[in-house]
């Protein structure tokens, strides 16, 4: 998560990176792919070993979790807990719907490196081997060590992790999600999994269909390790350059106050042009003040929204006009890729109201929510 107060791109390594699974914090930091099941059973991904989580055959979807300071064991979990309206404990299984339907779910798990005090320090492990903490990583005794660590950035390890961890895979769609800083993982290893794709190096199917940006962070100024640009340059630049010409169906959803380019981060608005859909969303379930909330909200709720039907597309004929339903669909986890890709090119974006019933944005549901269909303004 992102905290109120306070990513030169390395080039393809051909063959890719290893994937390094140490097996407990005494041998190094706990990282890598973990397939899960349903209940938060979950296994690491281990080159050339079966997992009882994952099928090649089947539609897959990997999640990159973002910035953890002191959490850096918290995050391997599926289990969305909260206290609904009505002050009752709810704890939501959000694998179990993907699972249901035939899914492989997995978590890249870069936790412990992740967990850092300054949101910039883990960021900069995604580029780069020498920022200002270097790859150090923290231990489940709340230790930073040195020992052991890995000798490639964040989004290097993803991609050798990619490759070897879906070696064999053929199932008939591949998604990658990234939150916050996840988003820069995602898109880091992705754009070298495109650029590989299409020198021959690597297979077509590794190319995911969608590419998911979930509250995406990045900090607003320049950093020597991208040559003096910002990270949302370098991930824009990524896009366009690398992903966006393979034809790979970039949706980004905005949940929190946290990514709008208010004094620590970049809102990077200028990289909407090179997305299907822009979504903004409004989980009135959090507090205003409660930002971590909202900006968690984010990854929640779209995992969650894979278990309905897709929202509805509501527009207003004139701005005091009540919003009417058009017959389309919204961006969601459950929306088809071809209905997103559809959407792509068109200049709008979709901001979350409440549909029919007026309390609809107060449940954690996604298929009681409209999406108003606006006019998109043009970034700078």
């Amino acid at each position: 998560m992102i905290a109120a107060g306070v990513l030169l791109l390395a080039a393809c390594k051909s063959p890719p990176p290893p994937l390094y699974p140490p097996a407990s914090a005494a041998v190094g930091p706990e990282y890598g792919l973990f397939w899960f099941g349903k209940e938060n059973a979950n296994q690491l991904a281990l080159p050339g070993e079966a997992n009882p989580y994952y099928d090649p055959a089947r539609p897959t979807l990997i999640f990159v979790h973002g910035w953890k300071p002191d959490q850096g064991y918290t995050h391997r979990t599926m289990i969305w807990e909260f206290e609904d309206a009505s002050g009752q404990e709810q704890s939501v299984d959000l694998a179990a719907a993907w699972v249901d339907a035939g899914w492989n779910i997995g978590v890249f798990d870069w936790g412990p490196f992740a967990d850092e005090s300054i949101v910039t320090d883990a960021e900069a492990k995604i580029w780069t081997t020498n920022g200002n903490e270097g790859m150090r990583w923290r231990d489940r005794e709340g230790e930073y060590r040195t020992d052991h660590t890995v000798d490639r950035p964040i989004s290097d390890l993803f991609y050798g992790t990619l490759v070897h961890a879906l070696a064999d895979f053929h199932g008939p769609e591949l998604r990658i999600a990234g939150h916050s800083l996840g988003n820069q993982v995602a898109v880091g290893a992705v754009g070298k999994v495109a650029t590989d794709v299409r020198a021959g190096k690597l297979p077509s199917e590794l190319l995911p269909s969608q590419l998911v940006l979930l509250d995406p962070y990045w900090s607003p100024v320049g950093q020597d390790y991208l040559g003096k640009q910002s990270t949302g340059d370098a991930v824009r630049r990524f896009i366009a350059e690398d992903v966006g010409p393979q034809e790979i169906v970039i949706s980004w959803y905005r949940s929190s106050l946290m990514t709008e380019g208010i004094l620590v981060s970049d809102a990077n608005e200028a990289l909407r042009r090179f997305v299907a859909t822009y979504s903004e969303l409004d989980p009135a379930y959090c507090s205003v003040a409660d930002q971590v909330c909202r900006h968690d909200a984010a990854w929640q709720s779209y995992l969650y929204s894979f278990a309905f039907s897709p929202p509805k597309e509501c527009a207003r004929t004139t701005p005091d006009a009540e919003c009417l339903p058009t017959g389309r669909m919204a961006a969601s986890a459950s929306t088809p890729v071809e209905t997103l890709a559809e959407m792509t090119g068109q200049p709008f974006d979709w901001v979350q109201v409440a549909g029919p019933d007026d309390e609809s944005l107060l449940t954690r549901r996604t298929d009681d929510d409209w999406y108003e269909r606006k006019l998109a303004e043009t970034p700078q």
